[in-house]
């Protein structure tokens, strides 16, 4: 059923509708042995490469029925979702012929030809059919409560269609007379609109507010009622000439709003999907088979919390490291850090998008839905910009960790004992024959050399001068205590 769309008066200001008639924990699978794990060989049927994993149960190969869940649940949700939030998309109305009119009873509409030139431009465009009263106060106080009511009186009483914008300009009888006559500039006037259900999708609350607005300031000025609708027309040609353009950025920001819930199932269920179609690739000629521990794992395990034992050994477990750093695990590590950034890229920018289209709602005049979508954008931004800002700098580092990594190798320390100077012994020491000696016939090898036996030991005191300086030791040596 029609409803009412707002008005104005002098000194009351511009109001919007104030009322309606009628109702309108899985398994862990690691590379390297962790407490509680068990060791399998995974073999590659179609490379027949082997390699140990360890895992706390037989790691289970993706299969293609986890897929088709993964597709059948999310069908689901973007059909119901798809469903509830279908963008309703204004376009121009497509009902009966009818015809705009202006109904001048207070005769008090300076300039109807150009009024209803634009009138019909507007129902050319929009398909919605404006029609424009001007009665007196007195034509309608004592049957109404208000102007409001006896325009929807108007509508109903007149049309049964849901297809016209009615406006009714109401004035003092009496101030009326005396604006013809130019001795009163604005009068004690009041207008109310109503319009059809079916027009909600272009005159909405937004434009309206702004339409009203401009009528209103017109009025107020002192313009003709005449001058002051048309010029409200106007803009509102130009406001449905930029909705009900297939690529207009209104109609853009309109979808984008309708797609965020379907953005965000998709950002739940995409990355599931590729990763489980990426594994159930990977597992499709892969078989496991559990062999026993050597012992050496939980070894190797228990000494990779810090350095203990010798620096060689214990640096190395300490470090964790294992193997060479391979170019394929190079190039595999940056292409999913690429991959991701390229993903996370189009969030950011619907993000931006919301931003950008929260203030031009909010120039519509839709301070809700914009303050909404602004904080909602904002948030979505943020999320979207540190989770790209993290993939970036795990680009950088992993590049950089693929350069700088080289197997650890561990060097003994080489001790460094300071310079002793020892006491002289107060042994007097033999002199060995050598080049320096005046008894070495250099020109003789044999003359010069002396056999061991016949050389003074320098470990062997000459004598002992405790015997001489100590009578206690004469007194004991004498009763056999040597």
């Amino acid at each position: 059923m029609p409803h009412s769309s707002g008005g104005g008066s002098h000194g009351g200001g511009f109001h919007g509708g104030g009322g309606s008639h009628g109702g309108s924990g899985g398994n862990r699978v690691s590379n390297h042995y962790f407490t509680g794990a068990r060791r399998y060989i995974r073999h590659h049927r179609r490379t027949g490469l082997d390699e140990y994993v360890y895992a706390t149960s037989k790691p289970q190969r993706a299969s293609l029925f986890s897929i088709i869940i993964i597709v059948v649940v999310g069908l689901i949700f973007f059909v119901g979702i798809g469903a509830g939030t279908r963008p309703q998309l204004p376009k121009a109305l497509n009902g009966p012929f009818y015809e705009t009119a202006i109904y001048d009873d207070a005769d008090i509409f300076g300039n109807e030809d150009a009024l209803k030139n634009t009138l019909t431009e507007y129902y050319g465009l929009t398909g919605i059919c404006p029609v424009i009263y001007s009665v007196y106060d007195e034509t309608w106080q004592n049957s109404y409560s208000d102007l409001e009511s006896y325009a929807f009186s108007t509508y109903v009483n007149n049309f049964v269609d849901e297809q016209h914008f009615v406006i009714v300009y109401s004035v003092p009888g009496n101030e009326a007379l005396l604006v013809k006559e130019g001795k009163l500039d604005i009068p004690n006037y009041s207008w109310e609109a109503i319009q059809g259900d079916d027009t909600d999708l272009i005159l909405t609350e937004g434009m309206f507010r702004r339409f009203g607005k401009l009528v209103q300031n017109d009025l107020e000025s002192g313009a003709d009622p005449g001058v002051a609708f048309d010029n409200a027309f106007k803009f509102a040609i130009n406001d449905a000439e930029s909705i009900l353009k297939p690529f207009s950025f209104s109609r853009v920001v309109k979808t984008v709003r309708s797609l965020i819930p379907m953005l965000l199932v998709g950002g739940i269920i995409v990355p599931m999907l590729i990763l489980s179609v990426k594994q159930y690739i990977r597992d499709r000629d892969v078989e496991y088979e559990e062999v026993p521990l050597d012992g050496n794992e939980t070894t190797s395990y228990s000494r990779s919390s810090g350095i203990t034992g010798g620096a060689a050994g214990g640096y190395a477990q300490s470090s964790g490291y294992s193997g060479t750093w391979t170019k394929g695990a190079q190039t595999a590590s940056i292409a999913g850090v690429i991959f991701g950034m390229v993903f996370v890229t189009p969030f950011v920018l619907s993000g931006l998008g919301m931003i950008i289209g929260s203030f031009a709602m909010f120039e519509n005049g839709d301070k809700n839905g914009g303050g909404f979508l602004l904080i909602f954008g904002i948030l979505w931004t943020l999320i979207s910009v540190f989770i790209l800002v993290s993939m970036i700098l795990t680009f950088f580092r992993v590049k950089k960790a693929a350069q700088d990594r080289t197997p650890l190798t561990a060097e003994y320390p080489q001790a460094e004992y300071p310079h002793a100077d020892y006491p002289r012994s107060e042994y007097p020491q033999a002199d060995y024959p050598g080049t320096d000696s005046p008894d070495m016939n250099n020109d003789d090898p044999v003359a010069a050399f002396v056999p061991l036996k016949d050389q003074p030991s320098p470990f062997v005191p000459l004598k002992s001068n405790i015997e001489d300086d100590d009578e206690d030791y004469k007194r004991m040596k004498r009763k056999g205590f040597e």
